[in-house]
């Protein structure tokens, strides 16, 4: 079986490297290069929740770089598990020990020391905090995306987005519930339509002002219905959300309201 978070890797990459440069990213001072290009930056920041901590896309992005150029980047991954950027968090959440951490604690901590050109930031997953879709809660993502891109203006930094990867419920089946219920200690089966809005609105800022946004949902779900035509069972994350090497994964401690 292919390793599934190589079906991204081309988004990725695409994003990294190559693309139209934004107002943003062209005011910062940093160009970040034409379709084909590398970017003309030396260090990249990797911020995002376990998905990014996990490591495996950064490494995947930093193997084709050494692989087909000369190009050498310094390539920093601050990703932190049970993440959001939207500063939110569940009842129960680490069974109460502890609320999820929020980005914008540490961004400014971390932009300081780590003095990047370029912002790579995956977000979405954690950051509906595995409920039905609610409008404050979506603005609450919306408000701390812009959060970032407005301390990466103040430093001069480009920012690349990548948008939240596929929640599968099919492989924890027996781990989430429906819809009409007063609470969540498990995910909301239909999860994934949430992460669905949330990356149609980054989409919608890619094209309407000029944000640079790797569409990394929609590669993972088209990958997942073609795959499952062969395979009903096929999934690309055992705990339902983290892109795991052959399917391997565990519930509850990536990604699940109870997860540490």
């Amino acid at each position: 079986m292919a390793d599934p978070r190589a079906v991204c890797l081309i988004a990725i990459c695409a994003g990294v490297m190559a693309g139209n440069v934004s107002a943003q990213n062209s005011a910062s001072g940093y160009s970040v290069g034409k379709v084909g290009e590398l970017p003309k930056v030396d260090r990249i920041l990797f911020l995002g929740d376990s998905i990014t901590a996990d490591g495996k896309y950064i490494e995947y992005v930093e193997t084709i770089v050494l692989a087909t150029s000369k190009k050498r980047y310094d390539m920093i991954n601050l990703g932190l598990a049970s993440e959001t950027v939207s500063g939110l968090t569940e009842n129960g959440h680490a069974d109460g020990k502890f609320p999820r951490p929020n980005l914008h604690e540490r961004l400014v901590r971390a932009l300081e020391k780590t003095k990047p050109q370029l912002i790579v930031a995956c977000y979405g997953m954690n950051d509906g905090i595995y409920h039905p879709y609610r409008d404050d809660r979506f603005n609450k993502f919306v408000a701390g995306v812009q959060v970032v891109r407005d301390r990466a203006w103040d430093r001069k930094i480009a920012v690349t987005h990548l948008t939240p990867p596929v929640f599968d419920p099919l492989p924890i089946k027996d781990k989430v519930l429906p819809a009409g219920r007063n609470s969540y200690p498990q995910p909301f089966e239909r999860y994934n339509s949430v992460l669905d809005r949330y990356t149609l609105w980054m989409n919608g800022k890619s094209r309407r002002t000029g944000w640079r946004v790797v569409d990394v949902h929609k590669a993972m779900a088209d990958y997942l219905e073609e795959k499952r035509k062969a395979d009903p069972e096929f999934t690309m994350a055992k705990d339902g959300c983290t892109p795991m090497k052959r399917g391997t994964g565990s519930w509850p401690n990536r990604c699940s309201p109870h997860g540490e």
